[in-house]
């Protein structure tokens, strides 16, 4: 089996791949607006068909916010999703100074928390104020 982790994802690759989870549908709109102002976007390919893909919303100061991690039913257990994650974590580090304070925070689907403390997210505790979300139009 052959990973291979490029700094591309198409608008098709996204679709298909959200088409794979039970998360909200997105109009084509949405789909092509957050592909564009993605700051950073991954694919996995396996054997050169693309399994898996994730993306970053950063400000280029110090927030950075990693969305949209999905690998394929069929390809989930093999380490795709890790390389995935390294890779986005690497391109963000790669645009701050190595000495800036940067935090990168996620909303994990779930059951998949385990999955990102594995590489080094830790949940919010309460003294620190609670993650939120808002939701809009569901």
């Amino acid at each position: 089996m052959d990973i291979s982790i490029e700094d591309n994802l198409t608008f098709e690759e996204y679709k298909d791949l959200r088409n794979t989870t039970s998360w909200t549908k997105l109009t084509d709109t949405q789909i092509e607006k957050l592909i564009k102002n993605s700051a950073f976007k991954v694919r996995a390919k396996v054997d050169g068909k693309t399994v898996g893909m994730g993306r970053v919303l950063f400000d280029f100061g110090y927030t950075a916010y990693l969305a949209d991690i999905i690998v394929a039913p069929e390809a989930q257990g093999k380490g795709i999703g890790r390389k995935i994650v390294e890779r986005l974590i690497q391109l963000v580090k790669e645009n701050v100074a190595v000495t800036d304070f940067l935090n990168f925070s996620l909303m994990a689907a779930q059951g998949k928390s385990g999955f990102y403390e594995k590489l080094g997210f830790t949940k919010r505790e309460e003294a620190n104020g609670y993650g939120m979300v808002m939701r809009i139009n569901e």
